[in-house]
């Protein structure tokens, strides 16, 4: 099935790279087989104002398949480079894309391309690296996307400045144009070398304009363009914005550097992790090797860390031989996670650490902990948190040094000597404020300086040196009068707050999205988006373009209200439908010995995307299938006389009962699979203790019903873990690193080969493995869901809350994100934080496709209350929704692809069963409302069990997601008395793909004398 159109846009190709970098590549992925499309029209156009630089790129990409596709940019930037704009063909005309809170933008892009109408959605993921998400890019049709972003330009020498644009297109492009615009300056620019022959620059009215168009043209060979500046010059820009004055300084400070004493005791922290293999670590390992023949006779203290961090092994230097620590560094494994927070390296005696790393923490929580002494950080990689790797150097007197661009020997010179550092700004305080970046900076080419002024006019001067000595200084005198034309000064300021704000994301996450909404700036916590209609502006309250605004504000004010009476009308429900439950909960059930007539055709399934939110295919809202609001199928509230049971359902698949899919039924391929170890919790209900908080009482405990969980034993039969059991013991984990060469982008490989050396006893290597998950797709949030069930599954709480909670800054608008947190929080021992998500789950009105996920969470929410040890407050809790209802059985069904469909079924001892279309039986079962456009959860339920055996299955219709996914991946939780101080919980994880049928997962079993009389 064709799935995905995927277009890399590779902006900004390293000097350095290990590997060259592929130029713009739009592939449609079909099954196991890729096809390229083509980049039609490509323009770049780059304008230079004294040292700022802002490059476009204007591409039209064709889509030469028969299907309507979503496309995907990936748009990695450079150290100090940011998007500045985004904008996209709406209805034939160019429509510029507006920042919005990350959250709000993703659930406006996703709910709207399930309308199939024109959204588009630029983001921020780790490593200074863009993603745009596009749709709809019509069958056989073409989609125009503009990309534009802002870099300062580098020292050339003590004479230039220099730009440089990376193109190595190998495939020709219909038409290509380069323009290049450098305003205000006195002296012709130089393109030192270009793709084109004879590119020259010609003056114009306000500087020099170099530009050419070519048909059916590969440009493969980068643009290198030298701007003249005079020796020592500094510059002033003045922007007026909003009522703000802006400014913005820059000096070309000459660059001494100082020798310093040289370390005898050396600390290497080297990155070990899967990323590494995104790094040039000859590189690095030549600089290393280069800078310990500097240092002659030291000890090398070396740490390695990934998921963990190893020991602190040491290495004895002998007149520069680095032979036995290369060696070692070459031979290790590139695989897992990186967890930065493992250093706790504060005790190790060194006089100089090394960190080796991209600086990129993808699991858990915690800080570095590194010696009081100086540190200098190195990486090679492209994509990196370049931010955070200059914070912890230069936060402990050394610098960052990014072999992207930085050669050898100028890294190496570097780690001889301590380089020139911004030491303050001195200003009168009724003139200048908010001055960026803060002292300590490492200077190394231009620096600028920006600030706000307070008076018309303003002296500013700025003072460098070494440690803490001052060596020079140079004055500003800046005058509001002397505003700048087209500098984008306002911007500077606010990208230099940014960088300051970003050393510490966590505690300024508020900062930073505040920040980008204000200056337009993308950051973790803003998207630039693009919307067809303005009442889709108006449905998400994204403020639009200007050419949209006034009908906007128009339509805003006309549904100020309509919000809070959307929460109160939702919470008035949500009582409605969990007093329903209660008197389900109430209700005695008692099956017939047999059916006595037979059963009528069931109702058509409808899995058409709409309907009316929160209602039942087939019936109204709040309404039950088969019954009527408030009802309950077969039984009769608060009475111990049975009402006659409903016939026991045909088979799924009978006649009549035809579920009506928008694709073919898909068949399901258990790829495979990963219980859990066994969780048995007891505990005591002393959050129910107060008055009016339980309207239910919980059952003694000497009506709970006894039982056992079995869980269907399943072996993967795939040729890599076959190979993995014919090994011998000491050559399994080699061999896994070699198919990893062939397997290892596919989840499943990574689950299976887990399991496999878990299950031998190999836990540290299990969970090593288990981590690459995190470092698969950068900030991929199903990929992460997997990770943070696995990780619940293998009893290690904490990392599945570190997890959870990245992927609720993720998909916080969805309610998954805080479910499993919630439950993640409650195993490791944080009830009152479980508590306060649950609320919020409870009480926000979710998309319509997020069937039952309220009333899942009040459930879960009471559970938690009536079984936790700990005093919790729920005095912020409608009291209308605090009862615990405790079930002999319960089971949650999940999913991690959107807009894919999953069905729970359960067959009870009669042999009636529970499934999507009969979701009442005669003894008591209930299902949850069928899902089948989100993630889940379904849940059955039945409070009082009935001798003999529950099975229960899973059922995988397909997915209509857009993009190329693989495998579904199912977890299961199968729970006994659930609610109460006894409960017992087993989960399995299963991967579900292809085209087929039911699974059988596990089963409950109750034996005569177990069951309550």
């Amino acid at each position: 099935m064709l799935r995905r159109l995927a277009i890399a846009l590779l902006a900004l190709i390293p000097v350095y790279a290990q590997v060259p970098l592929a130029m713009p590549v739009i592939q449609i992925t079909q099954e196991d087989r890729t096809q390229a499309a083509k980049l039609h029209d490509l323009h770049i156009s780059v304008k230079v104002v004294g040292h700022v630089a802002t490059t476009t790129w204007d591409m039209t990409v064709f889509n030469p398949q028969d299907r309507v596709l979503e496309g995907e940019l990936l748009f990695p930037l450079g150290e100090g480079q940011t998007i500045s704009r985004f904008a996209m063909d709406v209805n034939g005309r160019l429509r510029e894309g507006v920042v919005v809170e990350k959250a709000k933008g993703r659930k406006a892009f996703e709910e709207i391309v399930r309308r199939g109408v024109d959204p588009g959605l630029l983001e921020k993921t780790a490593g200074n690296n863009f993603k745009a998400r596009v749709y709809p890019i019509p069958a056989k049709g073409y989609k125009r996307v503009v990309l534009a972003y802002e870099q300062e330009l580098s020292d050339a020498g003590q004479k230039d400045l220099l730009y440089r644009l990376p193109l190595a297109f190998t495939e020709k492009i219909a038409v290509f144009g380069l323009r290049v615009e450098v305003l205000d300056q006195p002296e012709a620019p130089r393109a030192t070398a270009s793709p084109l022959a004879n590119f020259m620059f010609k003056s114009v009215r306000r500087g020099f304009l170099a530009e050419e168009t070519r048909k059916d043209f590969a440009p493969d060979s980068p643009l290198t363009v030298a701007i003249p500046r005079g020796e020592g010059s500094s510059q002033v820009f003045v922007e007026q914005k909003d009522g703000t004055s802006y400014f913005f300084v820059m000096v070309h400070p000459r660059l001494p550097r100082e020798t310093k004493a040289m370390p005898r005791r050396l600390l290497v922290a080297w990155d070990a992790s899967a990323s590494a293999r995104n790094r040039n670590l000859k590189r690095e390992l030549d600089l290393l090797e280069a800078y310990l023949r500097r240092l002659g006779s030291c000890q090398v203290s070396l740490c390695v860390f990934r998921n963990v961090a190893e020991p602190v092994q040491t290495f004895r230097i002998q007149d520069g031989d680095t032979q036995d620590l290369r060696k070692h560094l070459q031979g290790l494994p590139l695989d897992g996670a990186t967890h930065l927070g493992a250093l706790e390296l504060k005790s190790v005696q060194v006089d100089e650490t090394l960190i080796f790393s991209d600086g990129m923490n993808t699991f858990g929580p915690g800080e570095p902990q590194f010696p009081d002494a100086p540190l200098l950080a190195i990486n090679s990689a492209l994509v990196a948190e370049h931010g955070l790797l200059r914070a912890l150097s230069e936060g402990r007197g050394g610098e960052y040094l990014n072999l992207q661009t930085q050669s050898n020997d100028e890294a190496l010179l570097a780690l001889k000597t301590r380089p020139l550092v911004f030491l303050r700004a001195t200003y009168g305080a009724n003139e200048v404020e908010s001055v960026y970046p803060g002292a300590g900076r490492v200077i190394r080419g231009p620096f600028g300086l920006a600030g706000i002024l307070k008076a018309p006019r303003a002296k500013v001067t700025l003072h460098f040196g070494f440690g803490t000595t001052v060596r020079f200084s140079k004055t500003f005198d800046i005058d509001t009068n002397l505003a700048a034309v087209d500098a984008p000064v306002a911007r500077l300021w606010a990208q230099r707050k940014l960088a300051d704000l970003e050393l510490d994301k966590v505690r300024n996450a508020k900062a930073i999205t505040s920040l980008g909404q204000a200056h337009s700036l993308v950051t973790e916590g803003t998207s630039l988006i693009v919307l067809d209609d303005v009442a889709d502006y108006v449905r998400y309250r994204i403020v639009p373009p200007e050419d949209l605004r006034a009908e906007y504000d128009r339509r805003v004010s006309m549904e100020l209200d309509k919000s809070k009476q959307r929460d109160k009308d939702h919470l008035e429900a949500l009582v409605k439908r969990f007093e329903e439950r209660k008197t389900w909960w109430n209700t005695v059930f008692k099956a017939p010995e047999k059916p006595k007539e037979k059963p009528l055709p069931l109702p058509a399934r409808d899995h058409s995307l709409g309907g009316v939110p929160g209602g039942v295919p087939g019936g109204v809202i709040g309404g039950v299938v088969g019954g009527v609001v408030g009802g309950v199928v077969g039984g009769t509230a608060r009475t111990r006389t049975p009402a006659p049971p409903p016939p026991p359902p045909p088979a799924p698949n009978a006649p009549g009962v035809q579920r009506n899919h928008r694709q073919a039924e898909a068949v399901v391929e258990v790829v495979a699979d990963a219980p859990s170890v066994d969780r048995t919790t007891t505990a005591t209900a002393v959050n129910f203790s107060v008055d009016g908080l339980a309207s239910v009482p919980a059952p003694r405990q000497d009506e709970e019903s006894a039982g056992s969980i079995n869980l269907k034993a399943w072996s993967p039969d795939t040729p890599y873990l076959k190979e993995l059991r014919g090994a011998p013991k000491s050559e399994r984990y080699p061999l896994y690193l070699r198919q990893r060469e062939v397997h290892g982008k596919t989840p499943g490989f990574l689950l299976d080969v887990s399991d496999y050396f878990r299950d031998q006893g190999e836990k540290d290597l299990a969970l090593r493995i288990l981590s690459n998950l995190a470092e698969l797709k950068l900030e991929d949030a199903p990929l992460l869901r997997v990770l943070g069930y696995r990780l619940r599954q293998l009893g290690l709480p904490d990392l599945a809350v570190w997890t959870f909670e990245e992927v609720l800054r993720m998909r916080e608008e969805e309610p998954q994100s805080r479910r499993d947190l919630a439950l993640a929080l409650s195993e490791a021992g944080k009830p009152q934080k479980a508590v306060d998500l649950f609320w919020e789950l409870v009480k926000t009105p979710w998309d319509g496709r997020f069937r039952d996920v309220n009333l899942i969470g009040v459930g879960e929410l009471n559970a938690l209350l009536a079984t936790s040890k700990a005093k919790l407050d729920a005095s912020g809790i409608d009291a209308r929704l605090l009862a615990n209802l405790p079930v002999d059985v319960r089971v949650v069904l999940n999913w991690d692809t959107d807009n894919s469909d999953m069905d729970l079924h359960v067959v009870d001892p009669r042999g009636e069963e529970c499934f999507y279309s009969h979701n009442k039986t005669a003894i008591g079962g209930r299902i949850s409302q069928d899902v089948t456009d989100g993630y889940g959860p379904e849940e059955f339920l039945l409070h009082r069990a009935l001798p003999g055996v529950y099975k229960v299955k899973a059922k995988f219709y397909g997915t209509r997601q857009q993009t190329a996914i693989g495998a579904t991946t199912v977890i299961l939780e199968l729970y006994l008395r659930y609610g109460t101080g006894r409960m017992e919980n087993k989960s399995i994880t299963l991967r579900l793909d292809g085209t087929g049928r039911m699974v059988d997962i596990g089963e409950f079993r109750f034996d005569q004398k177990e069951v309550a009389r």
